[in-house]
């Protein structure tokens, strides 16, 4: 395949596309948006990346020689062995033997190399050759190595490896092996129990099943494996967060159980970080180590060593003379291997594009961009950059088909082509030629802050510009601020939206009637006309504005300010309805959003490959797609499917009229053309299946189905004639491909008899106006769908409908959600007696089509042009007259047969276009309106046309799926094979299934495919964002070209994401980037306590059923308790004292990690409660299932009732009924914990999921949604789980969730009822409540909830916010709203407003955190860090962004069903099918969840000052960039909210938000350099530059990094620096350069560059502490005791004024380590009653265990008590 030529078919193919849908009116706007296009901004030139080769290092038949390796090795490691031959002997690489030398002589280590290094030979060689000699020593068998791989697609490829080496026959094999995770048959699992393998392949949740679980036959594998000599970890760079901290327990755990002395292997990507080797190779051993639980030496970590392939004595100064000779001598043919790499430009290439030299080492290069590297090869050769350019891609290709003996190609090399989405233009508001335009997001034109940017948008059929805004009062008087045009409510009510049009040249005039829609004028009774009062509102006002926005009266620029929606184009006139969507009327810069770009990205590269490609196998003609988010790969399927549908069946109709005769198709013959030219009426298996779902049936069955499909492709056919049809897809018919022409309508014009009685304008037309008038009134009314066929008719699609879900396959057939749209009557004004309800609107348009005087046709009626210009009475059609013209034209056609009339309900006659008197025709490509005309959509029409009309064609294949974690695991399967489409694959599913596989051209994956599955043939992958880190990258680059092919990698890059935006500037970044170790926090108090339970169940050795109801008495179905049985088995005390000390054994190996630092929770005492609360625990983990289960028969009991209650109406039984069966199937889902296909409630994986047992990636706690089945058996029913944090929101009320090529909507939560009757009068669910501090945002709620001070800063709580009705919902169910459309750009997500606060955990009373100081290098103060393990983190619901009264919080619901009400926005209710079947009056809540997360806390110093608004979020989002920066996170991984809320901004909060998080909070807390890295990085993605080697950051020195014209990148914030699509409401306070404080934010992060953090005590700062002290003390005596602590330098008091709840009294002082109670005995206390209360405090005081010491007034006599209680106090100074 000619990869460049592919490229450059793809970026041409997106260039047309992107460019298609903008129409720019403007000059200077478009004069610059063409010249930016045409520097190639939007899509670069590809990066080259050219492969190296590796230092070779003997094979294995010489270390067998030399006694290094068993000679049988050299037998067993031979390739190409066939059944015929015995192979050759295998080549080893330099760094495969140094591994094989070092595992042999059992030492560790770690092989860190790029792929395709033969990494898993390196260490199964040694692991072979130590199972040799073991076997001889001693034969009994048993598992010598387990190998852990982070998927099971990577054990099965290396299964199949390993077949090749030791055959496929087990029992002749001279080592064994067997795979073990969990997708094996239970006949595999015995012999693997009864005949142990030598090598064990398995995932890591696998060998947690075979520790933890207690099955006979795990309970043998692991019995088998005492002894274990090797342990291998499998692509190490991706254990990560929470899965990489379970995996270093689980390793210690394996440890402890079946041998410690261990040699542990780990094999991974190349790591790296700056610094030297030895420097990058310290920080992979020290992973390694931390997550082996065993030193592994800096020297034990094996790095690759690269070789030249050309000749070592040339280089790049010995060819450079030869150069221009060699490129001038055309690209060399017929030369072998070996003078092929002598070649001149063979050794360029590679010592260029494939090598470089690190101190004397090879390396690989950096890749280069084409250009670049043609200009260097146009310097060093002295010829044109042009022909270099040429040359060298020719010269690449070439060099790829030459291939030494063994196959392999002198140059394996990918292409990296990054594509950014076109985004916004954005322009000032200045006149035309003097605005500053330019496509780069930011707030101001560098360098001047009175000439805002705002961004502009066009009318999609004229051009003309528009400008969304703000209408506000400002300081200044009224301003227009800048808007999204997504956002149309204000937080604030006087805010109005908006948008301006500038208008200097008079475009709009505001005094002509004849301007303004139909709908927003009437005649009044004096017969004048006027604007209706309705639509007062609505008018244009004329406004002058400055370049700030701001109005003025003189100078300025004058505009249109168009208050609400985009209803009309003041240009063009062009109208829309009142519903729909402002960024669907009018385009951005690309019509496109990452959805259309990516199906589009897509077809192309499918197309070039069928179409252009005659070199690849057919296999290899596909591709593979990325995202990031499930929900996001199951959009991108539905929006493939749904376009390809679309453009199929239009290039049908066009491919049957350019057959037909004449090139026209009647009604009667439209339907069967298109049937015939989509091919379905070949008589072959394969096309029936695309659309039959019965594909064998036969004779008269198989001729109703296909008469079926005809009738509703003549339906399509119809519809797709009406207005209003997509934009991003226009019809043929607006493409000007197709032509509607009518029967005689020529005979008629020219019939003068059928005028005689007309009005006298039609009478004096000539016969082709007369034509010309009729067919704007026939096309009117087809356009209204206004049509007399049975393909419309209501009857008749009623039946199709049934026989459709029967037999026809989505999505020829109707959908279920599809409502056939029924031809309606044209009438000429609205009926008399149309009252304004809503639903009688809606009835009336559903029935009648108006053309009244005053609609797009009246108003072409009283056009001039339209007659002619010639004919004088047309002013005589006026609104009076009007309907006498239209009725005329009706007659005449009539009597001609081509219209029909019928009495409607309405009171009106009704007429309708006969559907026989209509032809369709090929149109030549003109059309008539400017927004119709897209040029790209009229060549994919035509050249899908032709390709239809190849019998052989491939179109029906084109079929996307998903391939993500919400898809069962069989599907899964299934569609890896139809993506693979080997021999094995086919053959192995013809033998299952007994027919054919289908092949999978399009596959999107979340990255569940990124690592190892092997699909040796694909050459594409294409990305639809930019993946998180280079590793991530790495890996899914690598699934193309893994057979050395050359391949191509596709990056879609969002305009409004600063992550894309940031690599899509730099890709070599991504491309080439460093692969971070992984970050590890393995002192997560719930990650230990989970491990340390999963010892205690192995323990117990019970086996637990699969399914929760096995370990429940269900015979009790209020309590649910567990089974007596289980109960006593699960209590014993002997697995307790067992499991106590194996979990000591185990936490012996994590002693460097529970440092009191790291993990103040550890106490020695700790392991002991743990295992004395875990069968408790264990019990409460079955809470939830509980909740579930209740709530099923919950909601069975109550439909049931109602379902069978007389006194309810037919349809409330029916849907009961209904409601009634969905419990069902959810009650069924939640018993069947083994069915493979939901195994969220199989016993073990739920206990994971509850926290229970280790979760590894699986989310703790999640939420879950319901999601049913559909209707003609597509898909199961589900439970689909996501982590709370994100659900919180993905699942909130009225939300859309993407699942298979369907949206699900969230209509209502499971709630859980306790009580017999829950349907009692007055039902409430139980709420909770949050008191927020008012200064730091901290949460009271539970324990701490009356607290009088704030228990973190100490502020009063008077008057905090009070959050009340709030109550955590766990589960929701949905029902299915729609499929996905090509209409869905990007997921449609809920406007919430989302509030969060936290809690410290306390554990004995102490606040678990740790407080430090951040100081510069003069040790002055800049930040204080607050440090919170495990704190409680609450993210609550406030309700709708745009709710009307922002002091009401939460939703309503129904507190017995669980519905939802109020509707999207608190619209209302939709009432139909979701009106819950239950009257309860509703309840408001504030959902909310709630989960334990490692925290920061950034507050700036008090030192510093109070902080600027701007300049506290311009912080928060320059660390919030850094830290993803430097620990490689993704944005959405880490979130950073200011506290306590946005409008007082004291602090910011980080969290993470990946499940157990990278670490990377608690490295920057306890590392003190840490913030020195993110400071820096920081500074450079604000677009300042980096100082001089040996200069530090200082705020006088920065200096600014310019653009191409020498110009500041940004003057504010762009989307390349801080601004980005999901902090958009903080955009106007966002301040790079924070001017408003004089730059203070660049002073403290220059000085953050160069600073070190102290640790505090634990829970507060040093003086933070001193201060709270002085502020709680209530007397003078207590200060001067406490001055007196200070100055004699005793031990400080904790808390002052503590009170001690169970002795009633208040301490003045209180010491927490040794429940020290201090009180300062003012004067009062010398009266007798005071004195005897005192002696009765102490005494009860020390009965509760606490020591008393009191202090009188006298201070003379303090000294003496203080060296009485020296060891309470300490000695002093």
């Amino acid at each position: 395949m000619n990869v460049f030529e592919f490229r450059q078919t793809l970026v041409n193919e997106y260039a047309q596309f992107t460019r298609s849908f903008t129409r720019i009116k403007a000059d200077d706007i478009r004069a610059f948006v063409d010249a930016e296009y045409a520097s190639q901004k939007y899509w670069p030139e590809p990066l080259i990346q050219v492969n190296p080769n590796f230092q070779p290092g003997g094979s294995v038949e010489s270390l067998c020689e030399a006694g290094q390796l068993n000679p049988q090795c050299a037998e067993i490691f031979r390739f190409g062995k066939t059944a015929s031959s015995a192979g050759q002997t295998l080549p080893l690489y330099k760094h495969q033997v140094e591994a094989i030398s070092l595992a042999s002589a059992g030492e560790s280590y770690v092989l860190t190399t790029g792929t395709g290094s033969g990494k898993s030979l390196s260490y199964f060689i040694p692991i072979v050759d130590a199972c040799l000699a073991a076997r001889l020593a001693d034969p009994t068998p048993r598992t010598r190595a387990i190998v852990v791989y982070p998927m099971n697609a990577l054990a099965n490829s290396q299964l199949e490896e390993l077949k090749k080496f030791l055959g496929a026959d087990p029992d002749t094999r001279a080592v064994t092996f067997g795979r073990f995770t969990g997708q094996e048959s239970t006949g595999e699992r015995e012999a693997m129990k009864a005949n142990p393998p030598d090598i064990l392949l398995t995932n890591f949740m696998m060998l947690e099943l075979l520790l933890t679980r207690q099955n006979a036959i795990d309970q043998q594998v692991i019995a088998n494996a005492k002894g274990l000599r090797f342990l291998v970890l499998d692509e190490l760079h991706t254990y990560r967060g929470r899965q990489g901290a379970d995996v270093a327990l689980l390793v210690r755990r394996v440890r402890e159980a079946l041998a410690d002395r261990l040699v542990c292997i780990g094999t991974s990507a190349t790591m790296a970080t700056d610094g030297t080797e030895m420097e990058r190779n310290a920080k992979v051993a020290e992973v390694a180590s931390r997550l082996f639980g065993t030193k592994i030496p800096v020297t034990n970590i094996i790095t690759e060593t690269l070789k030249r392939t050309t000749p070592e004595a040339e280089t790049l100064e010995t060819i450079a003379p030869r150069l221009a000779g060699a490129i001038h001598a055309g690209v060399p043919q017929g030369l072998d291997f070996a003078a092929m790499a002598q070649h001149p430009v063979s050794i360029w290439v590679e010592l260029t594009l494939g090598l470089t030299y690190e101190s004397g080492k090879p390396r690989r290069a950096k890749p280069k961009t084409l250009e670049h590297a043609a200009q260097l090869l146009a310097e060093a050769s002295g010829i044109d950059q042009a022909q270099c350019s040429d040359y060298l891609q020719r010269f690449l290709l070439k060099a790829y088909n030459v291939a030494d003996l063994s196959g392999k190609s002198l140059f394996a090399f990918k292409l990296h082509q990054f594509i950014s989405g076109g985004g916004k233009v954005f322009s000032t508001l200045e006149a035309p030629g003097t605005r500053t335009v330019t496509l780069d997001g930011q707030q101001f034109v560098s360098g001047d802050r009175s000439r805002h940017l705002y961004n502009v948008h066009f009318c999609r059929d004229c051009g003309q510009e528009y400008i969304p805004v703000w209408d506000q009062d400002g300081a200044e008087g009224r301003t227009f601020a800048v808007r999204n045009i997504e956002e149309r409510e204000h937080e604030d009510d006087a805010v109005k939206a908006g948008f301006l049009m500038p208008d200097v040249s008079g475009i709009w005039d505001e005094g002509n009637l004849e301007n303004y829609p139909e709908t927003w004028i009437e005649e009044r009774p004096d017969g004048e006309w006027r604007v209706k009062p309705t639509q007062k509102k609505y008018l244009p006002q004329a406004v002058k504005v400055r370049s700030d926005g701001i109005t003025t009266t003189a100078g300025g620029l004058s505009v249109w300010f168009i208050p609400g929606s985009f209803r009309f184009c003041l240009s063009c006139g062009v109208t829309h309805t009142t519903s729909g969507k402002d960024s669907l009327r009018l385009a951005s810069l690309s019509g496109e959003g990452r959805s259309s770009a990516t199906t589009m990205l897509t077809l192309a590269s499918l197309r070039y490959l069928y179409e252009q490609d005659h070199e690849l196998s057919p296999d290899a003609k596909k591709v593979l797609g990325f995202s990031d988010n499930r929900q996001d790969a199951s959009l991108q399927v539905g929006h493939f499917n749904d376009f390809l549908q679309v453009l199929l069946t239009r290039s049908a109709l066009y491919s049957a009229l350019e057959a037909a005769p004449n090139h026209v198709l009647s009604e009667k013959d439209i339907a069967n053309a298109v049937f015939v030219a989509l091919g379905f009426d070949r008589d072959d298996y394969a096309v029936r299946a695309e659309y039959m779902q019965q594909p064998d049936v036969k004779g008269n069955t198989r001729r109703q189905v296909q008469e079926a499909m005809r009738s509703i492709l003549g339906y399509r056919t119809f519809y797709d004639l009406r207005r209003g049809w997509r934009f991003n897809n226009p019809n043929l018919e607006q493409l000007g491909l197709m032509q509607i022409q009518y029967q005689d309508i020529d005979d008629l014009a020219a019939d003068e008899q059928e005028w005689s009685e007309a009005p006298q304008v039609l009478r004096a037309a000539k016969p082709a106006e007369r034509a010309y008038v009729l067919r704007l009134l026939f096309g009117f009314m087809r356009e209204g769908l206004c049509v007399a066929s049975r393909y419309l008719d209501r009857t008749e699609l009623d039946q199709l409908r049934t026989v459709s879900f029967a037999n026809l396959c989505e999505p020829w057939g109707f959908t279920e959600d599809e409502r056939p749209v029924p031809a309606r009557w044209f009438v000429t004004n609205r009926p008399k007696d149309e009252k304004p309800h809503r639903t009688k609107r809606q009835k009336l348009e559903e029935y009648l089509a108006i053309g009244s005087s005053r609609s797009r046709l009246g108003k072409e009626l009283r056009k001039s042009s339209t007659w002619g210009g010639g004919n004088p009475f047309y002013k005589e059609i006026k609104d009076a007259t009007y309907g006498n013209v239209v009725l005329a034209l009706l007659k005449a056609a009539e009597s001609y047969g081509l219209v029909r009339k019928e009495e409607t309900d309405f009171g009106l006659t009704g007429w309708q276009l006969n559907g026989s008197a209509m032809l369709w025709s090929v149109g030549d490509g003109t059309t008539e309106h400017q927004a119709h005309d897209n040029a790209f959509f009229r060549n994919l029409y035509r050249n899908i046309a032709k390709l239809l009309s190849e019998p052989a064609h491939r179109l029906f294949d084109f079929e996307a799926r998903e391939h993500t974690a919400q898809v069962e695991q069989e599907d899964r399967l299934e569609r890896e094979a139809r993506f693979r489409f080997t021999d094995k694959d086919q053959d192995e599913w013809r033998e299952k299934h007994g027919h054919e596989l289908e092949w999978l051209p399009v596959l999107f994956c979340s990255p569940t495919m990124e690592l190892g599955v092997d699909i040796s043939s694909l050459n594409t992958v294409y990305m639809r964002n930019v993946p998180p880190t280079p590793a991530n990258y790495a890996q899914r680059s690598g699934r193309a070209g893994r057979a050395g092919q050359p391949a191509l990698v596709i990056t879609y890059c969002a305009s409004q994401s600063p992550h894309d935006q940031y690599y899509f500037r730099d890709p070599v970044r991504m491309v080439h980037g460093q692969v971070n170790a992984p970050t590890l926090d393995l002192a997560n108090r719930e990650l230990v306590q989970s491990h340390l339970q999963a010892i205690w169940l192995a323990e117990t050795g019970k086996k637990l059923g699969s399914s929760i109801r096995d370990l429940l008495d269900m015979e009790k179905p209020q309590e649910l308790p567990l089974l007596l049985e289980l109960a006593d088995e699960l209590s014993k005390p002997a697995a307790q004292r067992k499991a106590h000390e194996r979990g000591l054994a185990v936490l012996g190996m994590l002693k460097d990690e529970l440092t009191p630092e790291r993990a103040p929770w550890f106490t020695p005492t700790w392991p002991e409660s743990v295992f004395q609360r875990a069968f408790k625990e264990f019990d409460n983990s079955l809470n939830r299932w509980r909740d579930l289960y209740q709530a099923t028969a919950q909601a069975i009991e109550l439909n049931y009732k109602k379902e069978n209650n007389p006194a309810a109406s037919e349809r409330e039984r029916r849907e009961a009924q209904q409601r009634h069966n969905e419990a069902r199937k959810q009650r069924d889902l939640l018993l069947a914990g083994n069915s493979a296909f939901n195994s969220d409630f199989y016993t073990y994986r739920y206990l994971a999921s509850q926290g229970f047992l280790p979760g590894y990636n699986f989310p703790r706690l999640p939420l879950i949604a319901y999601i049913p089945a559909r209707r003609g058996n597509i898909g199961r029913e589900s439970f689909l789980s996501r982590p709370r944090f994100l659900a919180l929101s993905e699942f909130g009320p009225y939300s859309l969730i993407y699942h298979e090529g369907s949206q699900y909507r969230v209509i209502k939560a499971l709630l859980t009822i306790g009580g017999q009757d829950q349907v009692a009068e007055d039902a409430k669910l139980p709420t909770e409540v949050a008191r927020l501090c008012p200064s730091c945002g901290y949460g009271h709620f539970r324990t701490q909830r009356d607290a009088d001070r704030c228990i973190s800063c100490g502020a009063s709580l008077d008057g905090a916010e009070e959050v009340k009705n709030l109550y955590r919902i766990e589960n929701v169910s949905t029902k299915r709203a729609e499929r996905i459309t090509a209409n869905e750009e990007e997921r449609v997500r809920q406007g919430y407003e989302m509030q969060t606060t936290l809690q410290f955990a306390q554990a004995d009373g102490k606040l678990q955190m740790v407080t430090s100081v951040v100081s510069d290098a003069q040790g002055q103060p800049l930040l204080e860090l607050q440090y919170g393990p495990t704190a409680t983190i609450w993210r609550m619901n406030y309700g709708w962004k745009r709710r009307k009264d922002k002091k009401v919080l939460g939703f309503m619901i129904n507190p017995v069903t669980g519905h939802w009400v109020g509707g999207e926005n608190e619209a209302g209710d939709a009432e139909g099918d979701d009106a819950p079947p239950d009257k309860t009056p509703p309840q408001r809540i504030v959902p909310f969840v709630e989960d334990r997360r490692n925290i920061l806390v950034v507050m700036p110093h008090h030192t510093l000052g109070v902080l600027e608004e701007t300049t506290m979020a311009t912080l928060q989002y320059a660390l919030k960039r850094g830290i993803e920066a430097v620990y490689q996170l993704e944005e959405s991984e880490l979130v950073a909210e200011p506290l306590p809320g946005r409008d007082n901004r004291q602090s910011i909060l980080f969290f993470e938000a990946a499940e157990g998080g990278a670490g990377v909070l608690t490295r920057i807390a306890t590392e003190p350099k840490a913030l020195q890295a993110v400071a820096a990085e920081a500074l450079r993605i604000m677009h300042f530059q980096t100082p001089a080697q040996g200069q530090g950051w200082k705020k006088s020195e920065l200096t600014q990094t310019l653009d191409e014209h020498g110009e500041p990148l940004c003057e504010a914030g762009c989307y390349r620096c801080l601004l980005s699509y999901y902090n958009q409401p903080d955009h106007p306070l966002i301040d790079r350069q924070d001017k408003a404080a004089g730059g203070q934010l660049l002073d403290i992060l220059c000085r953050l560059t160069e600073s070190a953090s102290a640790l505090g005590s634990q829970g507060r700062a040093p003086e933070q502490h001193s201060a709270e002290l002085e502020r709680m003390s209530s007397s003078s005596l207590e200060k001067a005791w406490l001055a007196h602590v200070q100055e004699h330098g005793y031990l400080k008091p904790d808390r002052a004024q503590h009170t001690l709840t169970a002795a009633g009294v208040n301490a003045d002082f209180f010491y927490e380590d040794y429940s020290l109670a201090v009180f300062i005995d003012g004067p009062h206390h010398e009266t007798d009653s005071q004195q005897a209360k005192d002696a009765q405090a102490n005494r009860k005081l020390e009965e509760l265990g606490f020591i008393v010491v009191r202090f009188p007034k006298e201070q003379d006599q303090w000294p003496a008590i203080f060296a009485a209680n020296a060891d309470l106090f300490g000695a002093g100074q």
